[in-house]
C-alpha cells in the first residue's frame, strides 16, 4: 500500500476550467487524451499561468475533478480539468465550487485508483459526497501526482 495521508482545506475550492463529458467505462483512455489535446491546444499553459497567480493551499496544480461525487455510478461524468483559483473565472472557463474539507490523498493518480478500494474498507473513513480531485503537479514535484478522495469518518 503506498503511503496515503489525510489533508484538511478549511475553505470551499473554486476551480476554473472546462468541463467533458466522459463515458465511464472509457474514462481512463478519454481522461489521458484530454489532457493530450489541453497540452496541444494551449489550455493547459492558459491552466497553469493562472494557478501561480495566488496559491493558497497544498491542492496547486493541475486539477481533474471526476464527477459530482466519488462513487461514480452513471453511465458518463463529467471530467473538470482545471486549477483552483479565486479570481474572476476568465470568460472561455467555468467555475465550480467544492464545498469538504477532508481528503484522504494518495500519491501517483494511475496507482491511486486501485489502492483507494483496497485502502478503504480497511481505513476509519467512507466516501464522502463530493467528487475526487486528480492533482497533476509541476515538473520535479514529488510526488508527480496525487489523488484527493473526499472522505468522512465512519
Amino acid at each position: 500500500m503506498e503511503q496515503h495521508k489525510i489533508e484538511t482545506i478549511p475553505f470551499e475550492l473554486t476551480i476554473v476550467g472546462k468541463g467533458y463529458r466522459v463515458k465511464t467505462n472509457e474514462a481512463f483512455q478519454t481522461i489521458s487524451s484530454l489532457w493530450d489535446h489541453a497540452k496541444k491546444d494551449g489550455f493547459m499553459q492558459k491552466l497553469i499561468d493562472l494557478s501561480w497567480e495566488r496559491p493558497k493551499c497544498t491542492l496547486e496544480g493541475l486539477l481533474g475533478v471526476c464527477g459530482k461525487e466519488a462513487k461514480i455510478t452513471d453511465e458518463e461524468f463529467i471530467y473538470f480539468m482545471g486549477i483552483r483559483y479565486d479570481g474572476e473565472a476568465p470568460n472561455d472557463m467555468q467555475c465550480m465550487t467544492i464545498s469538504h474539507d477532508t481528503w484522504a490523498v494518495i500519491s501517483n493518480v494511475t496507482e491511486a485508483w486501485k489502492q483507494l478500494y483496497e485502502w478503504l474498507p480497511s481505513s476509519q473513513y467512507e466516501l464522502a459526497d463530493a467528487p475526487c480531485i486528480e492533482c497533476y503537479y509541476a515538473p520535479n514535484h514529488l510526488p508527480e501526482s496525487e489523488l484527493w478522495v473526499p472522505v468522512i469518518r465512519k
